[in-house]
């Protein structure tokens, strides 16, 4: 007589339960980590824009026109005329949510003379920096939503 070989379906389930859980731990972890890399692309995205900004206001004699808060939501260069002359060369990554504004006349306390705000539709937080008209910058701690 012939003896049957396989598993039984103790087994199976076993294996298919042990299988369910890692997954739902890989997954877990990887919801993290896409959120972590959000941010990060936001931070970097926060700081090459302070770098243009730079760039822009280095001449004090001839400073760029004062931009209206402007949003933007696609990838690339910035849409905007007046906000592109105020970020010469900031290239936005995708999915994001960029919102600038500049007020020229702007020079003492009292008035924000830069702003930006820069969230990731991936990731859970949204990044504020702004200095005021006297010189005073200020970085607001990341809390808010996505996109």
């Amino acid at each position: 007589m012939k003896q049957e070989q396989g598993f039984t379906l103790i087994e199976l389930l076993t294996v298919i339960g042990i299988i369910g859980i890692l997954a739902s731990l890989g997954i877990t972890s990887f919801s993290y980590y896409k959120a972590s890399a959000a941010f990060a692309s936001a931070e970097q995205t926060l700081h090459d824009a302070r770098n243009a900004i730079e760039a822009a206001v280095v001449d004090q004699d001839n400073l760029p026109a004062s931009v209206p808060l402007t949003n933007q939501k696609g990838q690339g260069q910035i849409q905007d005329a007046t906000a592109a002359a105020y970020l010469p060369g900031l290239m936005l990554p995708r999915n994001l949510d960029f919102n600038v504004s500049y007020d020229n006349t702007c020079s003492n306390a009292a008035c924000t003379k830069d702003f930006i705000q820069v969230r990731h539709c991936s990731g859970e937080k949204y990044i504020r920096w702004l200095r005021y008209g006297d010189g005073v910058e200020v970085k607001l701690e990341p809390s808010g939503s996505g996109c």
